[in-house]
C-alpha cells in the first residue's frame, strides 16, 4: 500500500475536510479525492463518509488514518534527523522535565544547554506521573522530576540534585499577604483552597495543616494558571517554595507561616535508566545535565527556606 494515502487520509480526518486538506497538502480536490478511492478500493469499503458537518472517518477509515498520523509523524521526525546530521549534531536526546522547573529555570537552562555543540536536546514538559512511564517505557532518556515519587525503582537510578521545600504561598489580594506570625488553623480553614501538581509528584494539598478541608480546584500539568492565581486573587496554595520564588511570579511576603512541621521535601532528583547509563553517550549527557543542576543549587538563593 502506498503510505502517501494514508499520510493523506490522515491529513482529511484531521482537518475534517477535504478542502482545508487540500490547501495543506497543496493539491487539488480532484487529485485527494482520486487518491480517496485509491485507498476504497484497497480497502473494498469507503474510508469516509459526508455529514452535514464536513467529512468522517467509517471505522476502518479512523484505524487507517491512525496509521498515516504515525507515518506523518515518522517522515518529519526523520525530516529533522537529517537536518541535525547537515548541521553536526551527534545525537538527540529527550528530558522530561516539571512544568514548575521549566518556568523556573528556562533562562538558565536555555544558556547552559545552548553552549553544547554535539548534541540536540528535546525537553518536553509534563507531569512526573506520566512521565516516569515514559522514562521506563524509554520514551524519555532524562528526567527532571520529584525525587520522592511512589513508583518501583528496580530499573531507575534517582540522583538528588536540587534542594527544595513546600511552602504555602496566598494571593496578592489576600488579608493574609505579609503577615510575619504563624496562621491559626481556625483562619486557615475559612481560605479559598487550591490544589496543585495532583499526580505530578508535587501533590500539596492542604489537608496536613486543616484537616478536612476540600480545596475548591485542583490544577495538574500547567503551572501557570496557578501562578495567575496567586498575582490576581485571594487563594492558597501550597507550592515548592524554593522553584516558586525562583519563577518570579510570587514574591516573598506571598509565602506564609502555617501550623506544624515544616513542609515536606520537594526537592528535584535527575532520573535515568541503569541500562542506559552503560553507554558513553548517555554517560556524557547525564553528566552534562547533573553539572547544570548542581551549578543551579549551588549559586540560587534559598530564599532563607530550611534546607
Amino acid at each position: 500500500m502506498n503510505p502517501n494515502l494514508l499520510k493523506q487520509l490522515a491529513i482529511v480526518v484531521k482537518q475534517g475536510s477535504l478542502s482545508r486538506a487540500c490547501e495543506q497538502l497543496y493539491i487539488t480536490q480532484p487529485t485527494l479525492t482520486r487518491s480517496i478511492q485509491q485507498l476504497e478500493m484497497r480497502v473494498g469499503a469507503p474510508v469516509l463518509i459526508r455529514t452535514r458537518y464536513g467529512v468522517q472517518p467509517t471505522e476502518i477509515g479512523a484505524r487507517l488514518a491512525q496509521i498515516g498520523e504515525r507515518i506523518l509523524a515518522e517522515t518529519e521526525q526523520g525530516e529533522e534527523v537529517i537536518r541535525q546530521f547537515h548541521s553536526g549534531y551527534h545525537n538527540e536526546f529527550v528530558i522530561g522535565i516539571d512544568p514548575l522547573w521549566e518556568f523556573a529555570t528556562v533562562e538558565q537552562m536555555t544558556a547552559y544547554f545552548m553552549q553544547e555543540k554535539r548534541y540536540v536536546f528535546h525537553f518536553r514538559t509534563g507531569s512526573a506521573a506520566a512521565q516516569i512511564e515514559l522514562l521506563q517505557k524509554g520514551e524519555l532518556d532524562f528526567l527532571l522530576a520529584p525525587a520522592h515519587l511512589t513508583v518501583k525503582q528496580g530499573a531507575l537510578d534517582r540522583q538528588l540534585l536540587f534542594r527544595d521545600r513546600s511552602g504555602v504561598f496566598v494571593g496578592k489580594k489576600s488579608a493574609l499577604r505579609g503577615r510575619d506570625t504563624v496562621i491559626s488553623q481556625e483562619i486557615l480553614e475559612k481560605q479559598h483552597w487550591i490544589a496543585a501538581g495532583a499526580n505530578a509528584g508535587f501533590l500539596d494539598r492542604p489537608s496536613e495543616i486543616i484537616g478536612l478541608k476540600a480545596a475548591s480546584m485542583a490544577f495538574t500539568g500547567s503551572i501557570r494558571s496557578v501562578l495567575h492565581l496567586l498575582n490576581t486573587s485571594d487563594v492558597l496554595v501550597r507550592l515548592p517554595a524554593r522553584l516558586s520564588l525562583m519563577t518570579g511570579a510570587v514574591e516573598i511576603d506571598q509565602l506564609i507561616k502555617v501550623p506544624g512541621p515544616k513542609g515536606p521535601r520537594r526537592d528535584i532528583a535527575l532520573w535515568s535508566r541503569v541500562d542506559n547509563l552503560e553507554r558513553p553517550e548517555c554517560m556524557k549527557v547525564h553528566e552534562l545535565i547533573r553539572g547544570f543542576m548542581q551549578i543551579l543549587d549551588d549559586t540560587v538563593s534559598t530564599f532563607e527556606l530550611d534546607l
